[in-house]
């Protein structure tokens, strides 16, 4: 009673204390939690702002020539025969855009084979072959009628459907282009081609160093580095083009998507001859935002130091909770304890004085001499044990200084048992059986410890068996070590009960009356100080094994 109130009491002031620790940690996360996401907030405005920043640049960038340049009435003044007309034109496109390698023109008057192309003086492009004309620095024209037959007859294709723009990829000398080229014609209907002119992009040459140039440019206009923010670009296949490393599954990076296209999308669609754009992508992380770390540094830290005090707190109250509670338990274990010894002692007594008087008095009653001195001697070995295991008990702190190791044969271990148990084994019907396997040496141990260790395992089998009694003394060689099982078919033990059997006045819930609960714990307690093993098995309703293991000699 007096346990069960104490416990109650110590778990009420338990919970009481935790439920006010835990209210206390809940409303300083709470609070920790909003300041962190007042910046994660702040941070990912900052990422979508700049996201959006690099996305206008790059599309308006990208569609610059064909909104500004293709359109331009300049080149009405384009003749076939004198190309050089457009230069200026050119040349400042070539000024301003970085992208288009070669512009191309061409009128109906002409074959497709004297198709002008304008490039860069600085980077020709590696399929136009032939003597360049039109010297007009840093714009060359030349002419190249396989390129211009190949390129105008994929523009004829497009203008068969009356398109007015025509967008494809083309396969220029081994390098692959993206063309854009402006379409005109003689009547309202579309159906006379009368001129085109366009412009080509090396794709490998865009992203190699296009969007590295133009991305670290808006980069550092936009004051992005400052913020902590990082930039990545990515094609199609999620390969990055340009940017910095960053952790892409971080809440903090905000994409936008965007077709590698050189011309204004919403004048293109639909594109003729069924030509889809790669999707690239724009990454903007703010992980890296001065403001967010020191933020979440500080965080992190109050939430440390309030975790650290809390689990502090919750350790030691759980320490002393549970140290108020073994207390308890075990000043009842002490109290169940004694009583269990004080009634093992008195049943052996009783039973040697009333066998005393019934030879005192000379009333045997059918019962002869030869009964009653093994009814005592029975009783006296069972008094022994017990006296033996509280001896054991008082000094099995310092047990190991009583030993007196010697060889000692398998053999008379189990005579000692045999010799001890005799009486009580054929009082209760029980069969011993002996094993000792071939090739079995003796053991190195004391042999007095030795004998209480297998007597309290034999003790046990003995109070432990029910209708089928029988025990089985075993050993058998194991490399250095011999094994020596006592086995029995008594009642069994309860897998639960296993981890626990083998500590002090622990006792199973299965025990008949009376017990120490001390027999398992010295038994362990020994095998342990001769440097070996005890191991039980055990199934309830079939039986027990106890297996211990002890150095050879």
């Amino acid at each position: 009673m007096r346990l069960a109130a104490t416990d109650k009491l110590s778990g009420a002031f338990a919970l009481g204390a935790c439920l006010s620790v835990a209210l206390l940690c809940w409303l300083g996360y709470r609070a920790v939690d909003q300041w962190r996401a007042r910046s994660l907030l702040l941070a990912e405005r900052q990422s979508s702002e700049t996201a959006d920043l690099l996305l206008n640049a790059l599309t308006r960038d990208m569609s610059g020539v064909q909104t500004g340049v293709l359109t331009s009435p300049q080149w009405n003044y384009f003749l076939t025969e004198h190309p050089h007309e457009v230069n200026d034109l050119v040349a400042s496109a070539f000024a301003r855009y970085p992208y288009p390698e070669a512009f191309f023109a061409w009128r109906s008057d002409a074959p497709y084979s004297r198709t002008a192309f304008f490039y860069r003086a600085e980077r020709p492009p590696s399929w136009l072959s032939g003597e360049a004309s039109g010297m007009v620095f840093p714009v060359l024209i030349g002419r190249q009628a396989e390129a211009g037959e190949a390129l105008m007859r994929r523009v004829a294709a497009d203008a068969a459907s009356g398109h007015s723009l025509a967008v494809f990829e083309h396969e220029l000398g081994k390098t692959q282009y993206q063309v854009i080229a402006q379409l005109t014609y003689d009547d309202v209907y579309r159906q006379r081609l009368s001129g085109v002119t366009g412009f080509a992009v090396d794709l490998d040459w865009v992203r190699n160093h296009y969007f590295s140039d133009l991305g670290r440019q808006v980069w550092n206009i936009g004051g992005a580095p400052e913020a902590g923010l990082a930039m990545q670009i990515r094609d199609g296949g999620g390969s990055v083009v340009a940017g910095s490393p960053l952790d892409g599954s971080s809440p903090l990076v905000q994409r936008r998507t965007f077709d590698l296209l050189f011309v204004d999308g919403e004048s293109a669609f639909p594109f003729a001859g069924g030509f889809t754009p790669q999707r690239w992508t724009i990454a903007v992380s703010g992980g890296q935002s001065p403001l967010l770390l020191q933020d979440s540094t500080n965080a992190t830290r109050v939430l440390a130091f309030a975790g650290v005090s809390s689990l502090l707190f919750a350790v030691g109250l759980a320490l002393s909770v549970r140290a108020e509670r073994a207390s308890a338990r075990l000043a009842a274990m002490r109290s169940d304890f004694v009583s269990a010894v004080t009634h093992e002692l008195k049943t052996p007594i009783a039973t040697i004085k009333a066998a005393a008087e019934t030879l005192a008095k000379d009333r045997l009653a059918g019962m002869s001499v030869h009964t009653c001195g093994r009814i005592m001697m029975m009783e006296t070995g069972r008094l022994d044990r017990l006296v033996e295991n509280l001896l054991a008990y008082s000094r099995i702190t310092e047990i190991a200084d009583t030993y007196s190791f010697e060889p000692i044969e398998v053999a008379a271990v189990f005579n000692d048992i045999q010799e001890d148990f005799e009486a009580r084994l054929d009082r209760h019907g029980f069969e011993l059986h002996i094993e000792i396997a071939p090739g079995v040496r003796a053991v190195r141990g004391d042999r007095r410890s030795l004998r209480l260790l297998f007597g309290n395992l034999v003790d046990n089998a003995i109070k432990y068996s029910d209708s089928r009694r029988s025990v089985i003394l075993r050993a058998t060689p194991s490399g250095s070590m011999i094994g020596i099982q006592v086995i029995d078919s008594g009642i069994g033990i309860a897998d639960d009960e296993l981890p626990h059997i083998v500590k002090k006045f622990v006792r199973g819930r299965g025990s008949p009356g009376g017990g120490s609960g001390l027999g398992l714990a010295i038994a362990s307690r020994i095998a342990q100080d001769h440097h070996g093993t005890l191991r039980i098995d055990s199934r309830v309703g079939a039986g027990t094994t106890v297996t211990v293991t002890l150095p050879a000699a």
